[in-house]
């Protein structure tokens, strides 16, 4: 078996290194090790293997601190320090952005490494003696890791995952387990909701047992059981808004949110501070604005500020954030973002646009119609280098210039980073 020296990380759970010249790929590497390897695929221009045994060990390696990692697929990268993860994230975020001469790159802010998700999707399975898990795929598999003992789950949430277990390995709910697709449980402050997905519609005896379920756990707000857009339950009690950067918001349990709160917070000041200074004029369009915080927070330095969201529930929540705000300056829209060019949306002075795509990035359609509205002044939130680099080549050859590119560690321990940018036309 060859021994490769690792040099540095990849977009994803891959160390890189060099046999004979050819790159070759080795998961859950780090850099600076020295590896004996097994050769798993070969191709014309790299190859992949796995570590049979590490000669040399890193010191930029330690010893996990979560029990489920890497069985675990949530986290990535649990083998290296904090400080060794966000510096690879650096690299090759400086990389991707070389060829679009940035102004300036921001280095990474540390977030905590701990205990920082406020939502949680499990997957059900059951093991070889019967009893249910609750967990995550296997990174690149369908099999089901249990969490137990997570440690980027906030404490909130494993306390539900700990219910659930209990709940679902009782004997009247263990074939109903079987049933369900997921469980997604978000904590947002006071406000915890559980959305149980099934695959079939549930009889009355196993609803009477989310009744129950639900009396027992008094840290739940809103529970839901459904199959697609059929709800066969929703149980709701009062408690404490969600309270966020100084003020109320409501967030549904479909809606899309950030997953890190500290992170989120981090991102949106800093956002705020792009556009700072006199009001402009002209109008501010948010695509994929979520529930609306952004275009909330951002308003007042314009005319007219209006937000678009696909997801009905978020538009719907974003319209009931938007109390005691300028009701004839704000305007959302539940439509896809493709579909507002060449309508009233885009007519007039367009002054800013922001855009949050999903990992995707946007489509050649948002593309082609930023190209025709061409706003003096764009912001992105990415939540994926690579998309946001394709799409940050289209917009430069639009005429616009890569001014200020933050980025963010929303999620230590994984590969995934945060992306902020500003362009100007």
């Amino acid at each position: 078996m060859p021994t490769v020296n690792l040099e540095k990380m990849t977009y994803g759970i891959d160390a890189l290194g060099h046999i004979d010249g050819k790159v070759v790929f080795v998961p859950y590497g780090v850099p600076q090790d020295q590896a004996e390897i097994e050769i798993t695929e070969t191709k014309t221009d790299y190859m992949r293997g796995e570590i049979r045994s590490i000669t040399a060990s890193s010191p930029l390696r330690q010893k996990s601190p979560c029990p489920n990692f890497p069985a675990c697929g949530g986290c990535h990268w649990l083998h290296m320090k904090s400080e060794t993860q966000r510096r690879e994230k650096e690299g090759y975020l400086h990389y991707l952005l070389t060829p679009l001469s940035p102004r300036n790159v921001y280095p990474i802010e540390p977030l905590s490494a701990e205990r920082y998700r406020n939502k949680m999707e499990l997957k059900i399975a059951l093991d070889a003696n019967g009893k249910v898990i609750l967990g995550n795929y296997k990174f690149h598999s369908h099999d089901v890791v249990d969490i137990t003992g997570c440690i980027v789950q906030c404490p909130e949430n494993m306390k539900m995952h700990a219910a659930f277990s209990r709940l679902l390995n009782e004997d009247a709910l263990r074939e109903h387990a079987t049933n369900i697709e997921s469980i997604g449980v978000r904590t947002l402050g006071a406000q915890q909701h559980a959305l149980i997905s099934v695959k079939t519609p549930p009889g009355e005896e196993i609803v009477n047992h989310y009744r129950d379920f639900f009396q027992a756990q008094e840290s739940l707000s809103r529970l839901e059981l459904s199959a697609g857009d059929t709800s066969f339950l929703t149980l709701m009690r009062d408690k404490p808004p969600f309270e966020f950067i100084r003020r109320s918001w409501t967030v549904s349990p479909r809606s899309f949110f950030q997953n890190n709160l500290e992170g989120a917070e981090a991102i949106y000041y800093t956002l705020q501070s792009l556009y700072d200074g006199p009001p402009q004029k002209g109008k501010f369009i948010d695509l994929y604005c979520g529930v609306g915080i952004q275009t909330m927070m951002l308003e007042h330095m314009f005319e007219e500020a209006v937000g678009v969201e696909s997801n009905m529930d978020s538009c719907n929540d974003a319209i009931r954030n938007q109390r005691g705000k300028r009701q004839q300056q704000i305007h959302f829209f539940a439509r896809k973002a493709e579909s507002i060019f060449g309508t009233q949306i885009t007519r007039g002075t367009l002054s800013a646009l922001h855009m949050n795509p999903p990992r995707t990035g946007a489509s050649q359609r948002v593309i082609r119609g930023l190209a025709g509205v061409k706003p003096r002044m764009i912001t992105y939130l990415s939540c994926n280098p690579m998309t946001f680099r394709r799409d940050a080549m289209a917009i430069s050859n639009m005429g616009y210039h890569l001014n200020e590119v933050y980025a963010f560690d929303l999620f230590p321990g994984t590969f995934h980073l945060e992306i902020l940018a500003s362009f100007t036309r």
